[in-house]
């Protein structure tokens, strides 16, 4: 039992000094070609959560496969959430309200 408390303590505190490390390289002044720097730290906080406290690698085979199509789902979720204000356009218009 202790091992397994051991674990999840390390497990959290990564998790923490990646949140910390993840608010210090959004912090500093990137272009805008920097900006995937960000998701390092997330995708390194995906795995701990997986390995660490999820156990996918102890899993059977079927756990781990629901595990990737849930993340899988959730890639094309936010894929689609990012893509939506880039590729909304803004056309001016006259004004016809009418009263």
């Amino acid at each position: 039992m202790k091992v397994r408390t051991t674990q999840l303590f390390t497990s959290y505190l990564l998790l923490l000094l990646l949140l910390a490390a993840e608010f210090g390289v959004a912090r500093l002044p990137l272009g805008e070609a920097a900006r995937g720097l960000v998701l390092i730290p997330a995708l390194m906080m995906v795995g701990i959560v997986a390995m660490g406290f999820m156990e996918l690698g102890k899993a059977p085979q079927t756990a781990r496969f629901f595990a990737l199509a849930g993340a899988v789902w959730l890639a094309i979720l936010l894929g689609l959430g990012c893509l939506d204000p880039m590729t909304r356009v803004l056309y001016p218009t006259q004004s016809t309200a009418v009263y």
